[in-house]
C-alpha cells in the first residue's frame, strides 16, 4: 500500500524541478522525500533523498547555514554566525540509543533484513540495534524491505 501523502509542493528552478513531499508510512512514521527532477535530452533524471521526521530540524538548520555561506560567498562577505542551542546533543541521544547517528554497516543491513523478515517489530529492532525506532523505520524504508517482502 502506498504511503499516505500529507503535504506536497513543487519548486521550478530553470531546467530542474524540486518536489517536497511529506508522507506517512504504514507504521505511522512521517518523513520528508525531496526529489530533484532534471531534463537530460528527451528524458528526465531523478535524484531523491528521504529525511526521517527526527532529523528534519537538523537538516533545516544545516541547510540554512549552507545557504547563508553560499550567499556570503556570492557577495564575498563573511557569513553571519547564528547562535543556537540544540535541543539535544549526540551524546545525550546515545545515552538512550547507543548507536544513534552511527553509520549503518552492510552487516547491520543484512541483520536488519533477517530480523525484519522474522517478524520483529520496530521497537524490538530499535533495542537490538541500539537505535531510535524512527531510525529503524527510516532504514527499513531506505532498504525498501516493506516493498520487497510485502509487509
Amino acid at each position: 500500500m502506498p504511503d499516505k501523502e500529507i503535504y506536497s509542493t513543487r519548486l521550478r528552478a530553470g531546467r530542474r524541478t524540486y518536489f517536497l513531499d511529506v508522507k506517512e508510512g504504514d507504521d505511522g512514521h512521517a518523513y520528508l522525500k525531496i526529489t530533484e527532477s532534471r531534463k537530460t535530452g528527451e528524458a528526465f533524471e531523478q535524484s531523491r533523498i528521504v529525511v526521517d521526521k527526527e532529523h528534519a530540524e537538523d537538516l533545516l538548520e544545516s541547510m540554512a547555514d549552507a545557504v547563508r555561506r553560499l550567499m556570503a560567498q556570492q557577495f564575498k562577505k563573511e557569513p553571519v554566525p547564528v547562535e543556537k542551542d540544540k535541543a539535544y546533543s549526540v551524546e545525550e541521544k546515545r545515552e538512550k540509543h547507543p548507536q544513534a547517528y552511527a553509520r549503518w554497516t552492510k552487516e547491520d543491513d543484512v541483520r536488519l533484513e533477517q530480523l525484519f523478515c522474522g517478524g520483529k517489530k520496530n521497537k524490538e529492532l530499535a533495542v537490538i540495534f541500539g537505535r531510535d525506532p524512527g531510525a529503524i523505520a527510516a532504514r527499513i524504508k531506505k532498504l525498501e524491505l516493506r516493498e520487497k517482502y510485502g509487509r
